[in-house]
């Protein structure tokens, strides 16, 4: 088969562009980028493509010559071509950033804004199966999961891949057919990149020392690996939502940028799964929150919640935390916008006042407090947390408060009253939490402590007429 039938092959069979797609097409005047904007314009598929070439400002020399290279494949193809520059020396400048991630960065930047300022729908870029071998070594060296050893994928959001299955020796051979030139960059032969480390040194060794056919033997593999992190992936998605729950107030639904982001791993459903699928939940939840985890960093989560102690707190970066319960794995970021050191701010006390039944939210608490009057023959089942007392034990307005240090209240169907503070104790309730506990009182006495337990002297009866439905449920499960 053709490589132009190969990629048209790939492009209908994985429905990366449809018919009359605008596309941007990333070229930066070699080979690989140059035969993908040839082979996107022959193929048989009518589609409105735009060329884009990034100067990074790292190779002034070269730079003039790439654009007029690719300026004039444009022009034989009636394609619009425009330049975009990025400062990579100032971004590395700011600091934590190699030459190589910085341009990689500021590189998709610029290939997304210009996108959407196009209004095109993809991105296409020149990854070949070549470019997929470097990767799964470099990916190796830095300690990748089985994940990042798949490899790169045909298409990742916005960004496709035609060429990912494709060798640099057949477009090369593609370009010299059609009498397109193309140009060499110089920076391929910089060994301080560790891209052409594995390209230039690591890969030849391999091959001559240990298998000629090494590059077909990781292709093989990493399908093999992608297939397989499907498989988990999907099986990840249905634990995950077991055990796991998010809230964000970002429009986009994202943590990275919101301050006010939490995720809550339910303990004993994630200890339920298979070590390999924990993993895989705890990487995920902290991306979620914005982090990236290191292999080292899931594995202590794992311990943690599993054996940690209850009240402990562990420091990610970017101001996350996570916090351990009795029950739950608490990820937030609990300190002051900004501020990335130090732990959880004490929590903001309770003081509302409940004139009847309602809907009441608590942001200190982000949740909110539901009250509803039910009778003992409504076909009602009760929900987890949800506590019901006699109606008529008990008058509005109420209060909502947080707990008072040495008081006490009577457990329902408990013997005689207790510390609130002996009763958390008892229900591992971690101290972090205790000062903040809503209390729901009424003129005679405490009514409940909220979501947890109810006052023996308004708890239901044969005789009762009337329920009061008490719910302390998450704001966001409210708008469900």
């Amino acid at each position: 088969m053709r490589i132009l039938d190969r990629v048209a092959s790939v492009i209908r069979s994985h429905k990366l562009i449809n018919e009359n797609d605008r596309v941007v097409v990333a070229v930066s005047g070699g080979a690989d980028s140059l035969a993908l904007l040839h082979l996107l314009a022959e193929i048989d598929l009518p589609l409105h493509l735009l060329a884009i070439y990034i100067d990074h400002g790292l190779r002034p020399r070269e730079t003039p010559q790439e654009q007029k290279t690719i300026e004039d494949s444009c022009l034989a193809r009636h394609i619009p071509f425009s330049v975009r520059r990025v400062n990579v020396h100032k971004l590395v400048a700011q600091g934590k950033k190699s030459m190589e991630e910085a341009a990689r960065i500021l590189r998709y930047q610029a290939l997304e804004e210009f996108r959407q300022e196009c209004g095109a729908k993809l991105i296409a870029v020149g990854h070949t199966a070549d470019d997929q071998v470097e990767e799964f070594f470099i990916r190796l060296i830095r300690g990748s999961g089985s994940r990042g050893l798949s490899g790169m994928r045909l298409q990742r959001d916005t960004i496709i891949r035609p060429l990912l299955f494709e060798k640099k020796a057949q477009l090369v051979e593609f370009l010299v057919d059609r009498g397109v030139h193309w140009c060499l960059d110089s920076s391929n032969q910089d060994r301080q990149f560790l891209r052409n480390r594995v390209r230039l040194d690591l890969l030849p060794l391999l091959e001559e020392s240990f298998n000629p056919a090494l590059r077909t033997t990781v292709l093989h593999h990493m399908d093999v690996l992608a297939e397989e992190d499907k498989f988990l992936h999907e099986q990840t998605e249905t634990a995950s939502g077991r055990c796991v729950s998010f809230s964000a107030t970002a429009a986009d639904g994202d943590g990275n940028d919101d301050h006010q982001a939490q995720l809550i791993i339910k303990r004993e459903r994630f200890l339920a799964n298979h070590p390999a699928i924990q993993r895989r939940i705890l990487e995920k939840s902290c991306w979620q929150m914005g982090v990236r985890p290191t292999y080292e960093q899931i594995c202590t989560l794992a311990e943690y919640l599993e054996n940690g102690k209850n009240g402990s707190e562990l420091h990610l970066e970017k101001g996350v935390r996570a916090e351990r319960t009795a029950n739950e794995l608490l990820l937030s970021r609990p300190l002051e916008k900004g501020v990335l050191r130090g732990s959880r701010r004490p929590s903001p006390s309770i003081n509302l006042t409940i004139p009847g039944p309602g809907s009441y939210p608590v942001p200190e608490a982000n949740r909110e407090l539901v009250l509803k009057e039910i009778t003992p023959t409504d076909e009602n089942e009760k929900n987890a947390g949800e506590l019901w007392v006699d109606r008529e034990k008990l008058s509005f307005p109420l209060l909502l408060r947080s707990f008072r240090p040495g008081e006490r209240f009577s457990p329902c169907g408990g013997p005689g009253r207790k510390k609130i503070s002996r009763y958390f104790n008892e229900q591992k309730i971690v101290p972090k939490e205790r000062p903040a506990w809503p209390v729901l009182q009424s003129a005679t006495g405490i009514v409940a402590l909220v979501g947890l337990q109810l006052d023996d002297n308004v708890r239901i009866s044969p005789t009762t007429r009337k329920i009061l439905s008490i719910r302390w449920r998450d704001r966001q499960e409210g708008k469900k």
